[in-house]
């Protein structure tokens, strides 16, 4: 009877312990929300949850069951689901193809890692294999479909070089390059770095002590016309997002055939499905692995929506749409015991503003694809502190901390897991919307969240 009395009071004062602790690091984590001088409570929506990976125990949750845009923190989630279907050792693939009335097909794999050296590399093999004219070029371009803006993306990121086009003629990251350049006179000239005809009317200076630039162009009168008014504090160069995709794609074919001294003797190229007796000539190979990082480390919206579409397109052997790769998503959930129709989920990337999620889905998500077989290589590819959108936050949770971050006009968030110095593995999700505030401040607030969890 003693001894039982004496481990009852032991099981006590183990419970007490781990009670304060805890206790002890909500009360900071609460300290800090109300010490905030960001006024968060008043004019904005803040949503926090945390549990504990192993046991699922909710440490802390605020506004946890509230619907918000979740930005690209998303791309955890569509990621995994794409990779999920594609797998990490697969290939895109861009292949040539002649059919037995020697014409040329080309069908493209949308691959978004696809540049216009590997283009001319392959146009050089089929002159090297002795292919050097074709009556007709076709391209089979049926891999996605032609929808290169996503349900809820605003129009005028049209020339947002984070917010490309998506298309099955991706290339270059569908993005061209502009170098400003300085003079003596303190005045700026721009520099295309492409042969692609588009045209740049430049009002550039630098010299300033805040960059300031703002880049245009007016689809509905001359969409290869782009102005950049700048004033910056040293030359650097643009990105801009190319406004047709596959006139940009021919164009840099028609170069490569040209150098090539290739003959097609039609004129005009035509969209054409690739016939089952083509013989296949040479093709371009990329390993879908490589865009994981890419997605989750810096948030890459071009590759995070292709390979939804793609997946889509493999996993229902149809042309790659959206909606089919909100189907695909949902069988995923289903898989995984998730429920998608507590959520929105519109894109693959997060940009779209149609997009809805709240911080207990996520983190009961992120709870449960921790325990799948093929975790510890997706969590490999999340971003750390030094990596990616991190490359300046978070500087010494190197190896503690695998983040997603997110960023939109007015929204800004992280997810991801965080390893306590109390041994347990913690699961967060972090959503702060409709503030007014700098990004840089949310930003701050955020991982000053992540380091109360990681010093519990």
């Amino acid at each position: 009877m003693r001894n039982l009395f004496k481990t009852l009071i032991l099981v006590m004062i183990f419970m007490f312990t781990v009670n304060s602790s805890f206790a002890f690091s909500v009360g900071k984590l609460e300290k800090m929300l109300k010490k905030s001088n960001l006024n968060l409570e008043d004019t904005s929506t803040l949503a926090i949850s945390i549990k504990n990976v192993d046991t699922n125990e909710v440490v802390y949750e605020k506004n946890q069951k509230k619907l918000l845009h979740p930005a690209s923190t998303l791309k955890v989630f569509t990621t995994y689901a794409s990779m999920d279907v594609l797998g990490y050792d697969s290939f895109f693939k861009t292949q040539f193809y002649k059919d037995s009335e020697n014409n040329l097909y080309i069908k493209l794999g949308a691959d978004p890692l696809l540049s216009s050296t590997q283009l001319k590399q392959a146009v050089y093999n089929l002159k090297e294999a002795g292919e050097t004219s074709f009556n007709n070029l076709y391209f089979d371009d049926s891999v996605i479909d032609k929808k290169e803006f996503s349900a809820g993306w605003m129009w005028d990121d049209d020339i947002n070089p984070h917010t490309p086009k998506v298309s099955a003629y991706n290339l270059d990251g569908n993005v061209v390059k502009v170098d400003m350049d300085a003079n003596q006179n303190g005045l700026a000239s721009t520099t295309l770095k492409s042969t692609y005809p588009m045209s740049v009317i430049s009002y550039i200076q630098t010299g300033a002590k805040k960059d300031y630039i703002d880049v245009s162009r007016y689809n509905w009168s001359n969409p290869e016309v782009v102005e950049i008014f700048a004033n910056v504090k040293e030359p650097k160069s643009l990105s801009i997002p190319i406004s047709s995709m596959r006139r940009y794609f021919i164009h840099n074919l028609e170069k490569a055939i040209e150098d090539n001294g290739i003959k097609i003797k039609g004129t005009s190229y035509s969209s054409k499905l690739l016939p089952s007796s083509a013989t296949l000539l040479t093709e371009i190979l990329n390993p879908t692995a490589k865009v994981v990082p890419l997605s989750l480390q810096n948030s890459n919206n071009l590759i995070s929506e292709t390979i939804y579409k793609l997946a889509a397109s493999q996993k229902y052997n149809a042309t790659g749409t959206t909606v089919l790769g909100a189907k695909m998503f949902e069988e995923f959930c289903d898989k995984n015991n998730l429920d998608a129709k507590s959520i929105v989920v519109q894109d693959g990337s997060g940009v779209s503003r149609k997009n809805l999620m709240s911080v207990d889905w996520m983190t009961t998500a992120l709870n449960k694809l921790a325990k799948r077989k093929d975790f510890a290589q997706f969590k490999d590819n999340m971003a750390q502190t030094g990596d990616g959108t991190l490359s300046n936050r978070l500087h010494d949770l190197r190896g503690e901390a695998w983040l997603k971050t997110g960023s939109l006009s007015n929204v800004s968030g992280i997810t991801g897991y965080v390893k306590s110095q109390d041994g347990n593995t913690y699961s967060v999700a972090i959503l702060v919307q409709n503030f007014l505030e700098e990004q840089e401040k949310i930003k701050a607030f955020e991982d000053e969240i992540i380091t109360i969890i990681y010093n519990k």
